[in-house]
C-alpha cells in the first residue's frame, strides 16, 4: 500500500493504526507537501455490505460536523474499491493512553470536558447521535493548550434525510463500548437518543477526576449488571479532594433515567465548570466590617433596653 497515490493526489506513506474498519496511513501530496490521515477499510470486510455501509456512515457523519473539537473530513472516495476518508492528520495521542499514565490535572480535565462538550452538542445539532464515545475515540493534540478531537463516527445514528429509512442494526443489536454505553443501550431499546452520548460523557469525567472508572468487573455480564443497578461510588469517596459539589454533578450526569440527566452536553460542563470554580475571597477588612456591624447592633439593642 505504501506508495500509492490516491485521488491522484495524495502519496501513501507509513501506517498509524489499524481499527476494526479500517486501516489509517499517513499520506502526502507531493506537490504541496501537505500531511494528511487516510482510512481506508480493510480488504477483508469488503464482502460484508453493512460493514461497507457503516464505513460510509461514518464520513458521511463526520462530514456534517463542521467543528473545531470534531476531526475534519477532506474528501472520501474509493481506491481500487475500497471506501476511504481523507482527514486531518493529528499529532499527539488518544485520551485513552493518556489516561494510562494517570490522572490529569483538574485544570484539564476541566478543559477535556468542555470541549468533549461542545463536540457533543455540534453533532447532536446536526442530529448526530455517536453512540461509541470512549476515551480511545478521543484525540488529544500536541502542545502546549488542551485541545480535543472526537473521532470515529462509525456506530453513529443519523438523521434520516441523511441516510433514509434503511437500518444497519436490528432493534435489539448492542451498539458502543461496555464500559462507557449507558443504560438504554444496554437494554437497545427504541428509546435510545442524544442522552446516551450524555452518560458516556460522565463515564470519561467520571474517570478524569478519579483515575478509574465507575465500574470494575470481572465479566460482560457483571459489567452490565453494575451498569444498570449497582450503587455508584462517589467520587468523593474515593478522591476526598475534589469539590463538595461534584458527587451532586455526578448524581445527574449518570442518573439511569435518562430524563434526569442533564439537557445538553454544554449545560453539562458549564456545571461542572461551576463546581471547580474557587470560592470568592473575603479580603480579610470585609470580616472586620461585618464584626463591627454587629457589635454595635448589640450595642443598639442594650441601649433599647
Amino acid at each position: 500500500m505504501p506508495g500509492s497515490l490516491i485521488d491522484g493526489r495524495w502519496e501513501l506513506r507509513a501506517p498509524i493504526a489499524t481499527g476494526s474498519s479500517g486501516e489509517v496511513v499517513e499520506a502526502v501530496d507531493p506537490a504541496s507537501g501537505e500531511r494528511v490521515a487516510i482510512k481506508i477499510m480493510r480488504s477483508e470486510l469488503m464482502a460484508d455490505p453493512v460493514a461497507v455501509e457503516r464505513f460510509e456512515r461514518e464520513a458521511t457523519a463526520t462530514g456534517s460536523i463542521v467543528h473545531p473539537n470534531v476531526v475534519r473530513v477532506l474528501n472520501r472516495g474509493r481506491h481500487r474499491g475500497r471506501p476511504y476518508l481523507v482527514m486531518d492528520l493529528l499529532v499527539g495521542e488518544t485520551l485513552e493512553v493518556r489516561l494510562q499514565r494517570g490522572r490529569m490535572p483538574r485544570a484539564e480535565a476541566v478543559a477535556v470536558v468542555q470541549q468533549l462538550a461542545a463536540a457533543v452538542d455540534a453533532a447532536h445539532a446536526r442530529g448526530v447521535i455517536h453512540r461509541d464515545l470512549k476515551p480511545d475515540n478521543v484525540f488529544l493534540l500536541a502542545g502546549p493548550k488542551t485541545a480535543v478531537r472526537v473521532l470515529d463516527f462509525g456506530y453513529a445514528r443519523l438523521p434520516e434525510q441523511m441516510v433514509g429509512l434503511v437500518a444497519l442494526t436490528s432493534p435489539n443489536a448492542l451498539l458502543g463500548t461496555p464500559l462507557y454505553m449507558a443504560p438504554e443501550q444496554i437494554h437497545a431499546t427504541h428509546g435510545v437518543d442524544a442522552r446516551a452520548d450524555l452518560w458516556s460523557l460522565g463515564v470519561i469525567t467520571y474517570e478524569l477526576l478519579t483515575g478509574r472508572p465507575p465500574f470494575a468487573a470481572p465479566t460482560l455480564a457483571d459489567l452490565f449488571v453494575q451498569v444498570l443497578t449497582a450503587p455508584i461510588p462517589t467520587p468523593r469517596s474515593i478522591d476526598p479532594s475534589l469539590p463538595p459539589g461534584i458527587d451532586r454533578w455526578c448524581n445527574r450526569a449518570l442518573a439511569r433515567p435518562n430524563e434526569q440527566r442533564f439537557p445538553d452536553a454544554r449545560s453539562m460542563a458549564d456545571a461542572l465548570t461551576a463546581v471547580f470554580r474557587p470560592a470568592p475571597r473575603v479580603p480579610p477588612w470585609s470580616l472586620w466590617i461585618v464584626l463591627l456591624l454587629a457589635a454595635l447592633t448589640l450595642l443598639a439593642v442594650s441601649r433599647m433596653r
